[in-house]
């Protein structure tokens, strides 16, 4: 796995866990070209999964659908020169169960929970951990302590950054009815903590409004505003384009993601670089880089709607206590901006570029578990087709009209 030489073109492979698409229906495909190629160390980029279809040119690089049995075949003939599967879930495991010999692979893992890290991400050269909370699990899965880099997400602080334009504030503004307003931007899923923030509404005043940004569906959460009887209190809004954000961030009287957990909690940094008064969960990994009272409201309670509706109330009316949360919240950004992270991501390409080759141990243990693998799926195929003809049987045998006994 020598590096090439300076005058050799780099030919970087991304799997990425999503679909270009879902960047695109979410507003936020505007920074993969940046983000898949920091500092544009690699001449070419290629998306290559499973999940796309046909061949495009999209975002500065070719986006490539590959069918998952084809995809070490894809590879010998692309020949990158690294292959980054992002998220240590199905992407991890077809990279590592599908390496080519002499490319070096890089498996970045973004979730906390054990369940959404699988152990294949030990079989990768280097695995790049979000934060020490991901690190733990990576950890727990058997990867070996000096294939783990650490790497948080970055933003772009001249992109997000506290936004005082009155006619760009009022412009948002200008959308909802007079009061105060609560911005949580994330998924519609469980891990977002939406239906805590929605309680939190009965605890506030009714002048408190909540606004909900992403992708998923909203209708379980919309039920539960009518049973509680805030409905008119909530605004559900899709996506907002990524340039648009920091404006939204900036204006919020609260921004309050109580994720029920995270590998990073990407949005709670950028709610940050804005100068957002934060509201969020006193777990890792945003414990690791906000402190309560200094940077943001770490709420340990962050099931509880009375514990959260006093977070809410505290940043958004304390006004001595939101000028100094809000101000430690820009401080604390600060590690995180792009130029810093960017280098700190090239360094761990170029030590990938110059891995030596994978001693014969370790290409045997790699070679065990893909064995390992392959005859797990081989038993569940086979098991799969006993399945369906019994399951014809038991139909054939229940859709028989019952026989009445002899002589009835």
């Amino acid at each position: 796995m020598a590096a090439l030489s300076s005058s050799t073109k780099r030919r970087l492979v991304v799997v990425p866990l999503d679909p270009i698409e879902t960047y695109e229906r979410s507003g936020h495909a505007d920074y993969l070209e940046a983000y898949f190629n920091p500092g544009r160390m690699f001449d070419e980029v290629l998306a290559v999964s499973p999940l796309e279809r046909g061949r495009r040119q999209a975002f500065g690089m070719t986006v490539l659908g590959v069918p998952e049995r084809e995809f070490a075949s894809a590879i010998r003939e692309l020949r990158p020169d690294v292959i980054r599967a992002y998220g240590g879930l199905w992407c991890s495991d077809l990279v590592c169960r599908q390496r080519v010999s002499g490319i070096p692979v890089v498996v970045s893992v973004h979730d906390s929970l054990p369940e959404r890290v699988f152990p294949s991400v030990r079989y990768a050269d280097l695995v790049v951990c979000m934060s020490e909370a991901v690190r733990r699990q990576v950890l727990a899965v058997g990867t070996e302590p000096h294939r783990i880099r650490l790497l948080p997400n970055r933003v772009d602080r001249t992109v997000f950054q506290p936004i005082r334009d009155p006619q760009a504030l009022q412009s948002i503004a200008a959308r909802f009815p007079p009061g105060r307003y609560i911005l949580h931007v994330g998924r519609k899923d469980r891990q977002k903590n939406i239906d805590t923030v929605v309680r939190s509404l009965v605890e506030l005043p009714p002048d408190y409004h909540a606004i909900f940004v992403g992708m998923g569906d909203r209708s379980p959460y919309v039920e539960l505003s009518r049973q509680l009887q805030v409905e008119s209190r909530c605004f559900w809004i899709d996506a907002i384009p990524n340039f648009e954000l920091p404006a939204w961030y900036s204006w919020c009287d609260c921004f309050c993601v109580p994720s029920r957990w995270e590998g990073f909690g990407f949005v709670v940094i950028e709610a940050a670089a804005c100068g957002a008064a934060v509201v969020t969960s006193d777990i890792g990994p945003m414990n690791e880089y906000l402190t309560d009272g200094v940077s943001a409201a770490l709420v340990k309670a962050y099931e509880e709607p009375k514990a959260i509706a006093g977070a809410i109330r505290r940043v958004s009316e304390d006004t001595e206590y939101r000028r100094r949360i809000t101000a430690g919240a820009e401080i604390a950004s600060q590690p995180f901006d792009r130029p810093i992270v960017d280098a700190a991501e090239m360094a761990i390409y170029r030590e990938a570029l110059a891995l030596p080759r994978t001693g014969l141990g370790r290409r045997l243990e790699i070679e065990r578990w893909k064995a390992q693998q392959a005859l797990r799926d081989a038993r569940q195929s086979a098991v799969s087709q006993v399945r369906r003809p019994l399951s014809y049987l038991r139909s054939v045998v229940n859709s028989r009209p019952s026989v009445p006994p002899a002589g009835a």
